[in-house]
């Protein structure tokens, strides 16, 4: 009677942003994030990162599932980490490493 072999492999996968600032400017941190690292980026940039339309990044604003900052001009920015470790961590469709600009 011939063995029988079971094999298990695991992958781990880790992903990077790399967001860069035409103006070169230092990016806002989020103030409701206890870590203190918490980058604030634009609707659009969040949008690409976790590769979903705007309006979808604003329905998870207006439902408070990410925390974000509205600038007295009424430009919206969003925390990276709470995008990234709330549960809309679901919607990202694939590991990638991207530059967004």
């Amino acid at each position: 009677m011939a063995k029988k072999h079971k094999t298990e492999k695991m992958v781990e996968i880790h992903e990077f942003y790399v967001i860069r600032s035409a103006s070169g400017s230092l990016r806002s941190l989020c103030v409701e994030c206890s870590t203190g690292d918490a980058i604030m980026v634009a609707a659009g940039q969040a949008a690409a990162v976790m590769n979903v339309p705007v309006r979808t990044i604003y329905r998870w604003v207006e439902t408070a599932v990410v925390h974000y900052r509205e600038a007295p001009n009424g430009s919206l920015t969003v925390c990276l980490k709470s995008l990234l470790f709330s549960g809309s961590v679901r919607a990202r469709s694939r590991p990638r490493i991207r530059a967004i600009n």
